[in-house]
C-alpha cells in the first residue's frame, strides 16, 4: 500500500479504540532487545493486534512527509515532485516484556527518489558528470515500456499483492538484465502503477459475483481440504486470483468471499468452520 496516510489513520484509530496512548515518535533502534517487522512479516492490523494481545500501554508512531529539495537531483521527475507533501513512510512501535517491536513501511514510489539521490551523490563524488548520460522522464518511460509489458504478462507479477512493496520488489528483481540502469526504477514504477489499476478494474464489479463465487468456492477441493480459517482464507485468495485472470485480490475481497462462503456453508447444514 502506497497510501501511508491510510496506515497512519488505521494506527491512530486502533489506539483510540483500545485506549492506547499515542506517542508521536519511535524509540531509537539498537538500544536493547528489539524485533523488526514489516509488511512482508505481518500487515499493520496484525501488528496492532499483536500490541493489544501483549498488553502494550502505548503506541509509538511517526511518519515522514515527502519534502524533496529540487536542487539535489538534476531534472527531477514531475510525477515525483507532484507527491510533495504526501507521506513517504511510517514507523510504528510498542514495548512489551522489555522488547521493542518495530513495524515500518515505505511507499514504493519513494525508492525511485532514493535512487536519484544516490546517482546524484555519485556524480558529486567525482565521477564523470556526462550530461548526455541523463534521460528525460519521457525518454525513461519510452525505454521502460518493453520491460513494463513483459512484467504485466508475467503470472507471478500479476499475483503479487500490492501491499508492503512486494510487487515493486518483484519487478526490480525480474527486470531484463540488459535494461539501462537509468530506466530500472521507472520501469518498476510504471509496471506497478498499471498493475494496480488493472487489478482494480478486474475486481470493480465483484459485488455482483460474490454469491456465485461463494458457492463455487465451497465446491473447490483446496477449500474443502483446508483445516483452519487461515488455510481457508489462503484457498479463497488463490481461488479469487484464478477467477480474476491471475490478479491477486484485495484483502477486503478475500475476507468478504470467505465470510459469505462460511455463511452459505452453515445455511446448508455443513459442519461449522473453526475461527
Amino acid at each position: 500500500m502506497d497510501d501511508v496516510s491510510s496506515l497512519r489513520s488505521t494506527a491512530t484509530a486502533f489506539a483510540e479504540q483500545h485506549a492506547l496512548a499515542v506517542v508521536p515518535a519511535v524509540p531509537l533502534h539498537d538500544l536493547g532487545p528489539e524485533v523488526q517487522l514489516d509488511g512482508e512479516d505481518v500487515d499493520l492490523p496484525g501488528f496492532l493486534a499483536l500490541a493489544q494481545r501483549m498488553g502494550a500501554p502505548a503506541l509509538y508512531l511517526t511518519v515522514d512527509p515527502f519534502d524533496p529539495d529540487d536542487d539535489v537531483v538534476d531534472d527531477p521527475p514531475r510525477h515525483l515532485l507532484a507527491r510533495r507533501g504526501q507521506l513517504q513512510g511510517i514507523e510504528v512501535a510498542f514495548v512489551a516484556g522489555g522488547v521493542v517491536h518495530f513495524w515500518e513501511h515505505t511507499a514504493s514510489w519513494y525508492a525511485e527518489w532514493e535512487a536519484l539521490l544516490t546517482a546524484n551523490h555519485r556524480g558529486l563524488g567525482g565521477e564523470d558528470d556526462d550530461r548526455s548520460g541523463w534521460l528525460s522522464e519521457r525518454e525513461r518511460e519510452e525505454l521502460a515500456e518493453p520491460a513494463v509489458q513483459a512484467l504485466l504478462a508475467m503470472q507471478q507479477f500479476r499475483a503479487e499483492k500490492t501491499g508492503g512493496g512486494g510487487r515493486f520488489r518483484f519487478a526490480q528483481q525480474h527486470l531484463p538484465a540488459d535494461l539501462d540502469e537509468r530506466v530500472t526504477h521507472t520501469a518498476a514504477r510504471l509496471a506497478c502503477e498499471r498493475a494496480d489499476e488493472m487489478a482494480r478494474q478486474r475486481y470493480a464489479d465483484i459485488d455482483e459475483h460474490y454469491e456465485q463465487l461463494a458457492a463455487d468456492l465451497l465446491a473447490d477441493p483446496a477449500y474443502q481440504q483446508a483445516s483452519s480459517a487461515a488455510a481457508r482464507k489462503q484457498a479463497a485468495e488463490r481461488f479469487l486470483t484464478t477467477w480474476a485472470d491471475g490478479w491477486a485480490p484485495p484483502m477486503v475481497a478475500r475476507e468478504e468471499l470467505h465470510a459469505r462462503a462460511q455463511r452459505l456453508a452453515k445455511a446448508g447444514a455443513r459442519p461449522p468452520a473453526l475461527y
